[in-house]
């Protein structure tokens, strides 16, 4: 999945309003940031991977055992929530902190049925899971906006209004965030791979993409 992530923290917000959205929206995202970043040090791999290349979308074989299992996301989420209860004055509550860890571990969750089978419950499960929607170039753009709407529904019908402040301020907000959003879909669905350089040039194009994209959920708050 791609910008149906960031639907995990636009529902936790009803929960957990002292959290920032955009934190929020970062830990759905979270395993694909940890992955990007331990591939510039080679511990996991992205690679273009031409069989795939008329074969759905997101066309890369990648090796992320770490990142991408049910257990790092957890624990990945454990590691944002400690590091923001660290570094905020505000009170964080447990349920602030439940929120985060939830969103991160939801990321496995919406994995499952996109995916090829890559990932994993442990780092070295022997089994790999993915239903493989990623064959289906249509059918993720639609189920990924569908997702994506929703998340955004409960944040705008549930969330306190004092959370909803950027977008109440400035008519425009919303919709040019929305439309950025379904534009880095299509595009992650429908486009092609920029280059055959995997390492430097395309995980830091998404890496800017994913922290660009819980930035401007962000400004939906503030």
């Amino acid at each position: 999945m791609w910008i149906a992530h960031y639907a995990s923290g636009l529902v936790a917000k009803p929960f957990a309003p002292r959290v920032p959205l955009s934190l929020l929206t970062l830990a759905g995202a979270l395993p694909d940031v940890i992955f990007f970043l331990l591939q510039f040090f080679g511990i996991e791999t992205f690679n273009l991977d031409a069989s795939l290349l008329r074969r759905g979308c997101f066309p890369y074989s990648n090796d992320y055992p770490y990142s991408h299992s049910l257990l790092g996301m957890t624990v990945a989420g454990v590691a944002l929530a400690a590091l923001y209860r660290s570094t905020t004055s505000r009170l964080v509550r447990w349920k602030d902190v439940a929120a985060i860890v939830a969103a991160s571990a939801s990321h496995f969750l919406l994995e499952w049925p996109s995916h090829r089978a890559d990932i994993k419950i442990t780092p070295h499960d022997s089994n790999a899971l993915g239903a493989g929607m990623f064959d289906h170039t249509v059918v993720t753009f639609f189920v990924e906006c569908a997702i994506f709407l929703a998340g955004l529904w409960v944040y705008t019908a549930f969330s306190p209004m004092t959370t909803k402040i950027g977008y109440k301020t400035h008519r425009n907000r919303l919709p040019g965030i929305v439309l950025f959003l379904i534009g880095a879909q299509a595009h992650f669905s429908f486009g092609s791979a920029p280059t055959n350089e995997t390492r430097w040039v395309h995980a830091p194009l998404f890496l800017g993409q994913v922290l660009a994209s819980c930035w401007l959920l962000g400004k939906l708050e503030s």
